[in-house]
């Protein structure tokens, strides 16, 4: 059966690193990229798109997801239906805020995960990622509280060694459903 494995978790929370390194150890783990309206670090798997660009791909029906957060609009293309309707498991660095309509667009495939790391290892990881003021820093942690609406969404903390992190949705990912506790 396949599955859409939907990771979600706070900005330096590690989704990127862990999305990496699964996919570096895991040929068959089909790591989905994302679309953003600004440009990669090179740290995560996205396109840079301009905004017309963004724009017109969506009205086009060239993503079967996007949101907006944080003044930048982010897309997931139409791609991981087929890769879904292939019967593969994909896995996807997707958002909090458009949880609700991937649960409408994939049904019983999405299989969601938080990832989760103690506000201080947030603070550290943001501050050397420099993409940030400080005070932006200070507004992102403060929303940390936004995961206790997540109820009871499976979670993997990645507070620790990055290798540890991989090796829990390693195991995730070789599950062949969705697991119902944290991992």
């Amino acid at each position: 059966m396949s599955r859409l494995i939907y990771v979600m978790g706070a900005s330096g929370v590690g989704k990127d690193s862990l999305l990496r390194e699964l996919a570096r150890r895991r040929p068959d783990a089909l790591v989905a990229h994302r679309y953003i309206t600004r440009a990669s670090s090179g740290a995560e798997n996205c396109i840079e798109l301009s905004r017309e660009a963004f724009h017109w791909r969506r009205e086009q029906g060239l993503f079967c997801l996007s949101w907006r957060a944080h003044g930048l609009d982010y897309g997931v293309g139409i791609e991981i239906e087929t890769w879904l309707a292939a019967g593969h498991t994909v896995v996807l660095n997707g958002s909090r805020r458009a949880l609700e309509g991937a649960r409408e667009r994939f049904g019983e495939s999405l299989a969601p995960l938080l990832v989760v790391a103690d506000a201080e290892v947030l603070r550290r990881r943001l501050i050397a990622r420099g993409r940030e003021t400080p005070a932006e820093i200070a507004a992102r942690l403060a929303r940390g509280d936004e995961v206790d609406s997540l109820g009871d969404v499976p979670r993997i903390d990645n507070g620790g060694e990055l290798a540890h992190g991989v090796k829990a949705l390693e195991a995730w990912f070789d599950m062949p459903h969705a697991p119902e506790h944290s991992v």
